[in-house]
């Protein structure tokens, strides 16, 4: 029982590992090729954690079935772990072979799986690797395909994707941003700019959001959309988006020398920080240390963040509100929340998604409208609106003509860094 799995009745990883290297052998002695499928279950612990383990393991069960039943005799699968599949496909003369029987696994999956009476509709995600072009040895063959897995579920999932060379490529240089990112605080790497933020009607800046930038030395600037998830997934977000409100703070009160109230310092705040149970508690020591004033700081957290369900992170809202820290949500009308949740959540200011702004040159009339139903709803409220990402004398002209508060973006100021700010005079600045 040593090789097989005690669920599903499959081999397990180690049964599969040993019988891969043997299959590589018998591949290079026979000059053929083998494939290697990384297969993911899509959405599976939305079952677990609805329906049950109970059920969960009946699904995990009948797709081991399924997946088997369509394979060739030659062909072998067994379980990785939890809701992971790995599928080796030997004595294959050309690419045309295994692209047949990956769509029939993938097939698999446009029938329901029925448990109890309860319909389950299954998706998978795969990656395929091929020997020799992928890897010559186990370990290789499967990592690749385990790359190409988790291509095909940013891809938008329910698919095959067979590995490529871009694709190794792109996997290892992740790996190295991954681990230089442990080291991005201590070598000074990280630091931060403002972005201006500019009164509609007056046209003076009455604040700034802090946005984290990263100067890597062997990659240069990385770019936020690589390296913010990348710290979400490693736990890294939490100290570094301490040192971020620290800093910001420190910064802000040398630019802000004359402590104008109303100038407000905005500091992202994701997900991940907010499941620290002690968040509230650190941002208070940090206004303490630095002796920000809580009144000039915001607090930006995403749409899905505020209407979360998660008693936790709402209670931690709170209590970072109660500190007298503002709170805005930022990229709002991006996600599929209604407007009315608005009602329950109290929020400071909303920000509309720059996508929506640039609708606005493109002359799109939806963009157009969902704009304006935001300020609207928003001054029914009592919660001003700011718009991201103006960048034209129209755009602005519309916001302005439409009753948006405040705007951000290139048409006024780019971001920089707090020593360019201190050349302004934030009391007096126009554009």
């Amino acid at each position: 029982m040593a090789y097989y799995d005690s669920l599903t009745r499959l081999h397990n990883k180690e049964w599969f590992m040993e019988k891969l290297e043997s299959s590589i052998q018998e591949a290079k002695k026979d000059a053929t090729l083998l494939g290697v499928i990384f297969l993911d279950l899509d959405s599976f612990k939305s079952i677990n954690d609805t329906m049950g383990h109970s059920t969960g393991d009946s699904v995990l069960k009948m797709t081991a079935e399924r997946l088997s039943s369509c394979l060739r005799e030659k062909d072998t699968i067994a379980r990785f772990g939890a809701d992971e599949f790995l599928i080796l496909i030997t004595n294959i003369k050309r690419l045309e072979e295994l692209k047949k029987i990956t769509d029939r696994i993938i097939g698999v999956f446009d029938q329901c799986i029925h448990v109890q009476d309860i319909e389950y509709f299954m998706t998978a995600s795969a990656g395929v690797a091929v020997y020799p072009v992928d890897g010559e040895d186990p370990e290789t063959l499967v990592k690749n395909a385990d790359i190409a897995m988790y291509e095909a579920k940013a891809g938008g999932k329910n698919q095959i994707i067979y590995c490529s060379p871009a694709m190794k490529e792109e996997a290892t240089k992740k790996m190295k941003l991954t681990n230089s990112l442990y080291r991005a605080l201590d070598k000074n790497e990280l630091y931060l700019h403002y972005q201006p933020q500019v009164d509609v009607k007056t046209q003076k800046i009455i604040g700034f959001e802090a946005l984290l930038r990263w100067n890597n030395g062997e990659y240069g600037m990385v770019s936020p959309n690589i390296f913010i998830p990348m710290a979400e997934q490693t736990g890294l977000i939490r100290p570094i988006g301490l040192w971020v409100i620290k800093t910001a703070c420190k910064e802000f009160k040398e630019f802000n020398k004359s402590g104008n109230k109303s100038i407000t310092l905005s500091v992202n705040l994701s997900i991940e920080q907010l499941k620290d149970i002690t968040i509230a508690e650190k941002i208070s020591e940090i206004l303490y240390a630095t002796k920000m004033n809580p009144k000039n700081l915001q607090i930006e957290i995403t749409e899905s963040i505020a209407f979360n369900e998660d008693y936790n992170i709402l209670k931690r809202l709170k209590d970072i509100r109660n500190l007298g820290i503002s709170v805005s949500i930022d990229d709002f009308g991006k996600g599929y929340s209604s407007l009315n949740r608005l009602k329950t959540f109290s929020i400071d200011l909303l920000k509309i998604d720059m996508d929506f702004v640039h609708g606005i040159t493109s002359q799109s009339q939806k963009d157009r409208a969902i704009i304006k139903s935001i300020i609207q709803v928003a001054k029914n409220l009592n919660v001003k609106v700011l718009a991201e990402g103006v960048e034209t004398e129209e755009q602005f002209t519309f916001l302005r003509d439409n009753g948006c508060d405040i705007v951000q973006g290139y048409y006024f100021y780019k971001p920089m860094p707090a020593s360019e700010i201190e050349k302004l005079d934030i009391m007096e600045a126009y554009r």
